[in-house]
């Protein structure tokens, strides 16, 4: 997806929304296991086209993050980029193939850092897979000055995006392990240089998964030294925002997506339970549109055209949604936050929970409030603010300004 586009389908949905609320779940306490591993040139040739996000069958053992295989893609000036595809952990432990590209600067060194990048939604049919593109990783955010800051860029398309099965949209512990496991799949790759050093990015959908890795990465990753969890604009309290949704147009497309994400890693939820007939009956917009054209129909329908109950009124679905809330345990590093005062999807009131639930872990956090940026404008300037405070964690600066309540 380009910059462009990401710009133009948050534009769509702050244009349609008229009122909305976004915001803290769980990660495992066991003591932390880190697979064994060893960097190791990719074993099998990548396919070419679609048949590339097509895992072998039955897919080879691996761990979390060991490359299935990799192909070279165009790359930014001074730099190289692979597509890859990599094993990853699905919410029931299931060993899953995922996606995402991996880019380098191209001079040759080693322990360089990870930046992680979580995309913001595409949607939940397999052609919304970011890496899809020919310009994949030329048009990641940013890149251009990740390359110059020396980084490795690692850029998930998530579970079930572009591979087998249904996009897990918004369960967190499926986005968080994604978007960990292709930072271990990075460090696999001996032209990239990569070393432990771990910074997690993500915008919307996106800052929901960098919270989630963020959260899950002591147990599920100790071996990786996370340095900074980054979030812009995240959705965080996700029953919240199933009470915003009959006043909020553009969140019923997200909605739907997450319904049928929440069905696919939970078998027990039925999406019948919640959307009416006609949605269910045409399941083809989210099987095979992305971006705009599966958010701009659905918002045009109207609530009691797409939903007949709220999740949130739902116990079997509540639960879910209070699960797949950030906020639960301690992140790994110090959270920063870049948010819009007028953005009606993350709202102000949601990311405050989420702040006051992790600082009352002992978590440190900086918040950054733009007044007049929207869920869309918030974009715009990000980046140059989330590489300051990463260059920060790097280069080991405490963090002294505190946004938890005192």
């Amino acid at each position: 997806m380009t910059g462009s586009q990401t710009r133009a389908l948050a534009i769509v949905a702050a244009g349609l929304l008229t009122v909305a609320a976004c915001g803290g779940g769980g990660a495992s306490k066991k003591k932390p296991t880190s697979p064994t591993r060893a960097a190791k040139p990719t074993t099998r040739p990548a396919p070419a086209g679609d048949a590339f996000y097509a895992p072998p069958s039955p897919l080879p053992k691996g761990v979390p993050g060991d490359l299935i295989w990799a192909q070279s893609i165009d790359a930014p000036p001074l730099a190289k980029a692979w597509r890859v595809l990599y094993h990853s952990r699905a919410v029931d432990g299931s060993d899953v193939a995922v996606s995402g590209v991996v880019v380098a600067p191209a001079a040759a060194t080693s322990d360089r850092p990870i930046l992680s990048y979580a995309h913001e939604t595409t949607g939940i049919a397999d052609a919304c897979a970011p890496s899809k593109p020919a310009n994949a990783a030329t048009e990641l955010p940013d890149v251009k000055k990740m390359i110059a800051a020396g980084y490795v860029t690692a850029a998930t398309d998530y579970q079930g995006l572009g591979t087998p099965d249904v996009h897990p949209y918004l369960v967190g512990v499926s986005e968080g392990r994604s978007v960990l496991d292709i930072a271990r799949a990075a460090r696999q790759m001996r032209d990239t240089g990569a070393g432990k050093k771990v910074a997690v990015y993500g915008y919307s959908q996106g800052g929901h998964a960098a919270l989630f890795a963020g959260q899950i990465a002591p147990s599920y990753a100790p071996e990786l030294d996370i340095v900074s969890v980054n979030a812009t604009a995240p959705v965080t309290d996700l029953a919240l925002l199933a009470q915003g949704l009959p006043d909020a147009p553009a969140g019923l497309g997200f909605g739907v997506l997450a319904t049928y994400g929440f069905a696919a890693a939970y078998p027990q939820l039925e999406p019948a339970d919640i959307l009416t007939p006609a949605v269910l009956a045409d399941r083809s917009i989210v099987e095979t549109a992305c971006d705009e054209r599966v958010l701009v129909p659905l918002a045009n329908k109207g609530y009691a055209a797409v939903f007949t109950k709220s999740p949130d009124d739902v116990p079997a679905w509540r639960s879910r949604l209070v699960e797949n809330s950030p906020g639960a345990t301690k992140p790994a590093a110090p959270v920063y936050i870049y948010r819009g005062g007028q953005d009606q999807l993350a709202t102000v009131p949601a990311i405050d929970n989420y702040v006051k639930a992790v600082c009352k872990l002992g978590a440190k956090v900086e918040v950054v409030t733009v007044p007049e940026r929207t869920h869309s404008s918030i974009f715009d300037d990000d980046g140059q603010y989330q590489l300051a405070f990463i260059a920060d964690r790097l280069a080991g600066k405490p963090l002294i300004t505190s946004s938890c309540p005192t």
